[in-house]
């Protein structure tokens, strides 16, 4: 347990910053801008998330929070799986702009939530 809160700050560190390169890549497709699909920074976010996920399994495995007991992080896993469809939707190219206006839309509202019930842990269903 000595463990949980640097693996926590770091967890969070990374939640922050996935959300951001999330935001920045939406914003250079709106300024029609996409050369950043072409950089090596287009890696960036998928190591980013891919520790952030490893920071994740981490947190449950030395940490009090179960998904099944403690139902605001379960919940807030099924808003993960919306906000990586919709997020992948919203970058996607051949879809229409009004459609990736919506998966993005969609996206940050579920972000949002993701980060609602990480800061507060409310209780759910009583």
């Amino acid at each position: 347990m000595e463990y949980y809160l640097p693996v926590k700050q770091l967890h969070m560190f990374c939640a922050y910053l996935s959300a951001t390169l999330f935001l920045l890549r939406l914003l250079l497709d709106l300024a029609a801008k996409p050369g950043w699909r072409q950089s090596p920074v287009r890696h960036l976010p998928h190591i980013n998330d891919t520790l952030l996920l490893t920071l994740a399994f981490t947190l449950l495995a030395i940490g009090p929070w179960q998904p099944f007991v403690h139902q605001w992080l379960g919940f807030k896993i099924l808003l993960l799986l919306g906000y990586i469809a919709f997020g992948i939707g919203a970058l996607k190219q051949r879809l229409s702009v009004p459609m990736r206006t919506l998966c993005a839309a969609l996206a940050l509202a579920q972000l949002a939530g993701i980060f609602y019930l990480a800061r507060f842990k409310p209780l759910l269903f009583v």
